[in-house]
């Protein structure tokens, strides 16, 4: 043989090994398949509507076209079979469509090589709820949880072509009864429903601040072919953290077909660690100790950088790698203090050694239907969040786990999360079947959310022990009943959920209920976290928050209408009045209406249109929440939080929230921004005495304080400067004058407005007006105000002026865009300057501009 024919022959054996090796290797590396596109949705029997005016009558059982993520009314509304359900009152013409049964089903081909894997793995997530998921007409699973992902090997019963993927949904609402009729005892429920019983968000039957749409479907539907060694998870857990050394524990979870063995690597911020390991078929899990030298802490953004450190680890067997995941990190102590002391018990959480005060609100889910919500409309809300100067939001209870991405912004912002296990307002069951299914949502939850630094805090649910002991639950029940409802209450709370967190997550820390203590419990005040709902469902003036501050706010809160571009948005011009039927159908609270009409006549004037009333509803909003985050501000550290509810909408509604379903900042958004600032200078009224103080969550500073006295046509009164310094994360009185020199028997408190600024060298100026009446007591002055457009990269800057004090200016208009500054006062012959993003034109956003301030509502 010729030494040509011979290199011929080693080069073609060579390619030939080559290719098998890489066609092998395919084989071996996990492929996912998306099964999301490309579904069709019947009802199981044809659904016929109860009332004549209910909507949804032409529904064919024929079916119709859909794809994932999504809901039956979501789908229903894609087809044009339904008309949008938060217009007008169509929510309650569709409320028949909840205790029908639906079917998805899906006919799909795959590649031979999908075949060709040992494996295959049928993956749904967020199943919701009682489905029986079919394939080639075998039974997979049935599901009864959204919370958990449900997998399965499915290899057995795939063929080349025409699968058949088909869920059959049962009505949650029918599969309730049934639960309900067998259940030894009739559950308590804030709203009377029979959601207990499903693991399901529980905001979909209702809330006082959502609608009732209790729907089915699903979130995403996956293959996963693999073959021999796949991992499952991987958690670097922190064991040591010091500014030299971070000592970390990295462990994998590994699924095997078969006995063999593998080498496991885990690179770490440059550095390979590696072990060899012998799995069995089946569970595996390896630990890998590892470390990073002088480590780079992760702080919340207003501390620092919310530096993540990459976890990449990988399987090989035999020079192949089989399987490779990336995490990420960040390197943080966090703990939650709770020490006894004088007045009580303190609760704070420390960030690496530091105290810090949080400020933040509480989250819900950002739509009724979770699959309208993207990474767009995630990174908003965070981002929104992140520039009010907040810290920390709390996952409320009664919606649900968030998505990876959701967290995973979190992490990357620098904003903690206190995350609720998914129980709220009810007492729930305690059944074996029922305790079973919590806690594989719970080991899947904790799993799913232990690498990321933003998990600050698990709290087991929401207003539960309150409830139990304090909203009248239990004359109902005989004692027999009531040990056996509040020993469901321990089972769950007191051991299954706290032991999953003590077992599966970073040492994290678990809080049992929020509040630990009812409002009507006076160590809610001394004592863990409080709900202080005493302003508004108790009638409250809003100087109550300033009379009773607790160590930690974790709910509060006060209505306001959503933007009027919201409020058109769902009405016709008719329904714009505050008792049409519309109006009142997007007021969720019985009294809600009622009550900020009885807290406006204490603080505002009566406005003259309904137009004027949702613009007023704002500003009363933010007085109230602005005077008690102040309040508890001031009071640092006996109080070393603040949680107000709520930061988001679900629908278009008057609500507590501060960012309305249109993602349009409330009077409130922007007070927020400004009386969450690291350094405030925060005032106290105090029998004719202004006292100014300094509340600072940084290191010490120092500076001039200037402090003047200004009638509303800009003639200055008083003025006095004070060289003043504040220490580190500190709340101090810096600062005092009584009325009578500060007015100089020249004015009253009903034209003046007090100016303070605060003047750091090489710092910008912090600038603060505050008012000495009521706003209903205002002298205001009805003058035109001065306006001005000038192009700028990526909008436009408006500058205003006035002759006279112009307070809580709002600023509209028909185009497109966002303003960083609205509701704002305009001193007397002082340009104010805001900036509006956008890509309108010019003449566009001059010819639609509206202005309007709170005198124009006398």
């Amino acid at each position: 043989m010729n030494r040509l024919l011979r290199s011929t022959i080693i080069i073609g054996f060579s390619l030939f090994f080559i290719t098998c090796f890489i066609k092998v290797n395919h084989a071996q590396t996990p492929t996912l398949m998306s099964l999301n596109d490309d579904w069709h949705f019947q009802p199981t029997v044809a659904p016929v509507p109860p009332n004549e005016k209910d909507l949804g009558r032409n529904i064919s059982v024929e079916g119709y076209k859909t794809k994932l993520p999504n809901t039956v009314l979501n789908a229903l509304y894609d087809n044009g079979l339904i008309p949008d359900p938060y217009y007008g009152t169509n929510e309650k013409h569709l409320q028949w469509l909840e205790k029908k049964d639906w079917i998805f089903d899906k006919t799909f081909d795959i590649s031979p090589d999908l075949l060709k894997a040992e494996k295959v793995d049928l993956i749904l997530r967020g199943v919701d709820t009682y489905a029986d998921v079919m394939l080639n007409d075998a039974i997979v699973y049935k599901t009864d949880n959204m919370f958990r992902t449900w997998k399965a090997d499915v290899r057995p019963y795939l063929k080349e072509k025409g699968n058949v993927l088909r869920i059959l949904f049962t009505s949650p609402v029918t599969r309730e009864k049934i639960l309900a009729d067998d259940a030894l005892v009739d559950y308590p429920d804030v709203y009377n429903t029979t959601r207990v019983y499903t693991r399901k968000a529980q905001y979909h039957y209702g809330w006082d601040w959502g609608p009732r749409y209790v729907t089915c479907g699903l979130q995403d539907a996956t293959l996963e072919a693999w073959s021999m060694v796949k991992i499952e998870d991987v958690f670097t857990k922190q064991i040591s953290l010091n500014r030299e050394k971070a000592t970390l524990e990295t462990q994998i979870s590994i699924i095997s077909t078969k006995d063999t063995t593998v080498t496991v690597n885990v690179v770490v911020n440059g550095k390979t660690f590696s072990k060899p390991l012998n799995v069995t078929v089946g569970q595996n899990t390896v630990s890998l100790p590892t470390d990073i030298l002088y480590p780079t802490f992760w702080w919340t953004h207003n501390l620092g950088t919310p530096f993540l450190y990459t976890i990449d680890v990988n399987i090989q067997a035999n020079g192949n790698a089989y399987d490779a995941k990336s995490t990420k990190i960040g390197l943080r102590t966090l703990e939650l203090i709770t020490k006894k002391d004088a007045k009580g018990e303190s609760f704070h959480f420390e960030l690496n050694g530091f105290p810090i005060f949080i400020k933040g609100a509480n989250y819900i889910p950002e739509d009724m239907f979770l699959e309208n919500v993207k990474h767009e409309h995630h990174l908003q809300t965070i981002s929104d969040a992140v520039n009010s100067n907040m810290n920390m939001l709390r996952i409320w209870g009664g919606g649900v786990y968030e998505t990876d991405d959701f967290y995973d912004l979190c992490d990357e912002k620098g904003l903690l999360i206190w995350q609720d296990f998914m129980y709220a307002c009810a007492m729930y069951p305690g059944d074996e079947k029922f305790l079973q299914n919590a806690e594989n949502e719970a080991i899947e939850q904790v799993k799913r959310l232990r690498n990321h630094p933003s998990i600050a805090l698990w709290c087991g649910n929401n207003e539960i022990n309150e409830a139990w002991h304090n909203w009248g639950w239990q004359p109902r029940f005989n004692p027999d009943q009531k040990e056996y409802i509040w020993g469901a209450y321990k089972a769950l709370f007191n051991k299954i959920l706290p032991d999953v967190v003590a077992e599966y997550s970073n040492q994290t820390p678990y809080w049992e209920s929020s509040p630990r203590y009812g409002r009507y419990n006076d160590k809610s005040y001394t004592e863990g976290d409080s709900h202080d709902w005493f302003v508004w469902h108790d009638e409250k003036p809003f100087e109550h928050f300033e009379q009773r501050v607790p160590r930690f706010m974790s709910e509060y809160g006060f209505q306001s209408f959503p933007d009027w571009k919201t409020i058109e948005s769902f009405t016709k011009p008719e329904d714009r009045e505050l008792t049409s039927e519309v109006m009142l159908m997007h007021q969720k609270h019985p009294k809600g209406n009622q009550l900020i009409k009885k807290y406006m006549g204490q603080y505002y004037r009566a406005p003259k249109t309904f137009k004027d009333f949702a613009y007023v509803s704002q500003l009363l909003q933010a007085e109230g929440i602005g005077k008690a985050i102040e309040a508890q501000r001031r009071a640092k550290p006996y109080c070393m939080g603040t949680l107000y509810w709520q930061l988001n909408d679900v629908w278009p509604v008057a609500s507590w929230s501060s960012i309305d379903s249109k993602g349009k900042w409330k009077a409130l958004q922007y007070k927020v921004r400004d009386v969450y600032a690291d350094i405030l200078l925060t005032p106290v009224v105090e029998k004719e005495t202004l006292r100014v103080h300094i509340v600072n969550d940084n290191l010490v500073t120092s500076g001039q304080l200037t402090v003047q006295a200004i009638d509303f046509t800009g003639k200055t009164l008083f003025m006095d400067v004070k060289e003043v310094m504040s220490k580190t994360n500190s709340s101090e009185e810096v600062y005092n004058v009584n009325f009578k020199t500060l007015l100089a028997d020249l004015a009253t408190p009903k034209n003046v407005y007090v100016h303070l600024m605060y003047q750091r060298p090489d710092k910008p100026l912090i600038s603060r007006v505050i008012y000495l009446v009521k706003p209903k007591d205002f002298s205001l002055y009805k003058v035109n105000i001065i306006k001005e457009l000038t192009p700028m990269e990526g909008g436009y800057i408006l500058k205003f002026k006035a002759p006279y004090l112009m307070k809580n200016v709002y600023v509209t208009t028909n185009t497109e865009g966002v303003f960083d500054n609205n509701y704002f006062d305009i001193l007397p012959n002082k340009e104010f300057s805001i900036f509006y993003k956008t890509k309108a034109k010019a003449d566009e956003v001059l010819n639609s501009l509206e202005v309007m301030s709170l005198v124009d509502t006398f």
